[in-house]
């Protein structure tokens, strides 16, 4: 069963695929579920709950918060999680809420948390395959999941409809988001897919800069 487990929405400020283009791209990729993880919005991913069911997958609400150290993704939750906390802080919050976290494209600039971070913080996984990311900086990041022994996730980082799928979490068979989160925390997953190409290599370093100019250096 493949899920894609990092994709943003029109909810997000970089995003432009609408909720129901990433529904229906999933189904066209022959995914079996996913989740809409927007910057520090959920309305994404409460919306495609009902049109998931619909269309037979699973849909695993989500959020991908800002923290003062870079960003994480938070499962499982259905609430906003306040942005700028500590990793630390961010973590607690996220299990407050019912939630697992995991390090979302630890060494990627300059969002990323950093190797550091990612290496003692108690997060529940690492996104060790990310769609939107260096292969070199997933490499990376499956180094510190393998030295922690901790489970690894996979998701394509998608911001345009076209990107859903490119990469992916493998489990076995599950049906509804609850499930995916205990295969999450017990490691009963794997990532799948491939890292971003050099023409996309290109475009998100244009893009990040702009981006980065525009918010006033200022992180999504």
């Amino acid at each position: 069963m493949k899920l894609d487990l990092h994709i943003h929405s029109v909810f997000s400020r970089d995003g432009a695929a609408t909720v129901e283009e990433i529904v229906e791209r999933c189904k066209a990729q022959g995914l079996q579920g996913f989740a809409i993880t927007d910057h520090n919005a959920v309305e994404g991913a409460l919306r495609s709950a009902e049109l998931a069911r619909a269309e037979g997958l699973v849909s695993v609400p989500g959020v991908e918060v800002s923290t003062a150290e870079g960003h994480v993704l938070a499962y499982g939750v259905r609430e906003i999680i306040p942005r700028d906390l500590s990793v630390a802080e961010t973590i607690d919050r996220i299990r407050a809420a019912g939630g697992i976290a995991v390090a979302a494209h630890p060494k990627r600039l300059p969002s990323g948390i950093g190797l550091k971070l990612a290496s003692k913080e108690r997060f529940d996984a690492i996104e060790t395959l990310n769609g939107g990311s260096s292969s070199w900086g997933n490499r990376q990041a499956v180094k510190v999941a393998e030295a922690r022994k901790i489970p690894q996730t996979g998701g394509s980082d998608a911001h345009r409809a076209h990107e859903v799928g490119r990469a992916y979490t493998v489990m076995e068979d599950v049906s509804t988001a609850e499930e995916v989160l205990d295969r999450v925390r017990k490691g009963m997953c794997s990532p799948d897919g491939r890292n971003r190409d050099t023409r996309e290599e290109i475009v998100y370093a244009w893009e990040t800069f702009t981006g980065w100019l525009d918010r006033g250096l200022k992180r999504l």
